[in-house]
């Protein structure tokens, strides 16, 4: 009824929008009002000249780099790390290696002094410090000030390097084109760090410092680690500091090492928890606003009344209490003068994404795998949307990728297209295929029919893949060769866009909840689960079934997962790796919903005719 009448449709659709913002406001304890800001300002970059993102020129000279190890009874991870360390392929005679041992009483500094009296020749030269507990990042601090090199890779010792780890981020870093830039993140597996990033620029908000190369002279300039902060923390607050002056956070997804952060999926450590929530207070007094600091002090007194963490998880807090209160006059300065947002999120600070303790294993990017063919709709008017999508499949991990940009009504993108893919790196291929005005499912028809992929998927122009998106739905389909598609997390994203399409606005991320759903043939019959862009299906489908029904310009996704999920094998991967856009603005998001609801009954038909059609042949 609501939807024939234009009152009661837009009454509705306001309610429904305004619902899940608040539903997110909860769930997210979004208390800051730089979040959305923050975001904000990232997706503006996205605009900008897009030519320095291009694929970085290999490096024909490797320049001398410091990395900085701090120790604290680590034993147990010092032969794996320097194992890594030696096989990786950035020349360790340009590598100036520190380590900054925090008072060990184990043998760690016994086996450091080993393994460099026989085999430090190797490094361009090599220093063991130690000292007394100072702190992870004092102990870092120390290693950074002794160097020379313009370039420092913190590190943590419980990880390991992968062949291409160092060689990668470095060749990044030397290949930036943007002067703000100062430090570049390292991705971590098995357990990727949830935060977000900006799928185009990947640039961050804050950085995770367990693997990161950073730029010597802003790390002096900005003044380094706060010796106040003993463990956990510090790399925020170092974030925001850079940011605070203007510099600029990358994050690599293709400049991986294996981080053995937890023992298990969802561990709590106690030192996390009691360090997470001090250096969180300290954080928000320093970069947060009045009201900021307030929430500060009254989520560490919420603590106390909630349920423990773990057994003495409030001693510590109790522990923790004088030093807070004797930091605070120093946590209310010391913020750089660059006018940047700094996003809190209860005890958190960035947006998460789902999948935290999905565990990925990235490909080898020298072996043979499968071709991926993802195929774009675009047309006239688009290409503000068409690059940035087209560059966040650029940035995608997975080794073997076909891009299909097919245009209905004609090659006005086809320039566009053509000079975006000069950017493009080694491993993906990039083709335009123009089209009659045929339509949507008619575009998306004809580039199925050219695609050469083994496994085929969408992205709408407009839409945006995280750089694992491909890799991990890959990742699951190559465990089990009974499977015909895997399907995964997306944001849905409220956007206001410019009439003329040269800009838009993110107001809100959002994961509905219809979409946390295990494969299930009789709830897809009642509705769609599954975005456009979150799946990646084998092109058999395609052969048995044929592409989308050119009757239809709505909901034609929908009808074809009907027809491809009938007897197939999905897969439901509980990861955010994709995002897509839905109208912020009521009355439109009304309209939209009016269209979606009245070709409802039409797909459905359609889906169940094609399907009685394949049994009979069958």
């Amino acid at each position: 009824m609501y939807l024939r009448v234009p009152f009661l449709k837009f009454v509705w659709s306001f309610y429904t929008f305004q619902k899940m913002k608040l539903m997110r406001g909860f769930r997210d304890k979004t208390f800051s009002n730089d979040n959305i800001k923050s975001l904000n300002a990232l997706s503006d970059k996205r605009f900008s000249d897009m030519s320095g993102l291009a694929a970085a020129s290999a490096l024909t000279v490797f320049p001398p780099i410091d990395i900085s190890v701090v120790s604290y009874n680590s034993s147990r991870w010092i032969k794996k790390f320097f194992d890594s360390l030696a096989a990786q392929e950035y020349p360790l005679s340009s590598i100036h290696f520190k380590v900054v041992d925090n008072g060990s009483s184990d043998n760690t500094v016994e086996l450091f002094k080993d393994y460099l009296s026989s085999h430090g020749s190797l490094f361009a030269s090599v220093e063991v410090i130690q000292q007394e507990n100072l702190g992870f990042g004092m102990g870092h601090d120390r290693a950074i000030r002794k160097g020379q090199s313009d370039y420092c890779l913190v590190v943590n010792l419980d990880l390991e390097f992968l062949p291409c780890s160092i060689v990668n981020a470095v060749t990044a870093a030397v290949n930036d084109r943007d002067p703000a830039s100062a430090s570049w993140e390292f991705r971590q597996v098995p357990f990727e760090h949830p935060k977000y990033y900006d799928p185009v620029t990947l640039e961050a908000n804050w950085s995770s410092h367990a693997c990161i190369l950073l730029r010597r002279d802003a790390y002096i300039r900005c003044g380094g680690y706060d010796r106040a902060i003993f463990m956990y923390g510090e790399d925020v607050e170092f974030s925001y500091r850079l940011r605070s002056y203007g510099y600029v956070l990358k994050y690599l997804p293709n400049a991986a090492v294996i981080h053995h952060t937890y023992e298990e999926a969802g561990e709590v450590k106690p030192l996390q928890f009691a360090g997470s929530v001090l250096g969180n207070t300290y954080i928000r007094l320093r970069y947060g606003s009045n009201v900021d600091r307030c929430v500060a002090l009254a989520l560490y007194a919420i603590l106390f009344v909630y349920p423990s963490q773990f057994p003495g998880s409030k001693k510590m807090l109790w522990r923790n209490l004088p030093k807070l209160l004797k930091n605070i006059p120093g946590f209310l300065k010391g913020k750089g003068p660059a006018a940047a947002r700094f996003p809190f999120r209860g005890y958190d600070y960035e947006l998460v994404r789902d999948g935290a303790f999905w565990q990925a294993k990235p490909f080898d990017s020298v072996a043979v795998v499968p071709k991926v063919t993802i195929i774009t709709r675009t047309y006239r008017g688009r290409g503000v949307f068409l690059r940035q999508a087209m560059q966040s499949v650029f940035n995608q991990t997975y080794p073997n990728i076909e891009l299909i940009v097919a245009e209905d009504g004609g090659d006005t993108q086809l320039e566009l297209v053509e000079s975006v893919a000069k950017y493009a790196p080694s491993h993906l291929t990039v083709k335009f295929l123009d089209n009659e005005k045929i339509g949507r499912s008619g575009v998306g028809n004809a580039a199925m029919a050219a695609a050469s992929g083994d496994y085929y998927m969408f992205l709408d122009d407009d839409d945006l893949l995280f750089a694992d998106h491909v890799e991990t739905l890959m990742q699951c389909l190559a465990t089990d060769a009974t499977l015909d598609a895997a399907y995964s997390l997306a944001f849905e994203v409220a956007t206001h866009v410019n009439d003329d399409k040269s800009h838009y606005v993110e107001e809100l991320f959002y994961t509905p909840p219809v979409f946390r759903q295990e494969w299930d043939y009789k709830v897809m019959q009642r509705h769609n689960f599954i975005p456009i862009q979150s799946i990646m299906f084998k092109k058999e489908l395609y052969q048995r079934w044929g592409g989308f029904d050119l009757d239809l310009d709505q909901l034609e996704d929908w009808n074809l997962w009907l027809c491809y999920g009938y007897g197939a094998h999905f897969k439901y991967v509980e990861k955010t790796t994709s995002l897509f856009r839905t109208p912020a603005d009521s009355s439109v998001r009304a309209d939209r919903h009016a269209l979606l609801h009245n070709a409802y009954e039409m797909a459905l038909s359609s889906a169940n005719k094609r399907i009685a059609q394949e049994a009979g042949r069958a």
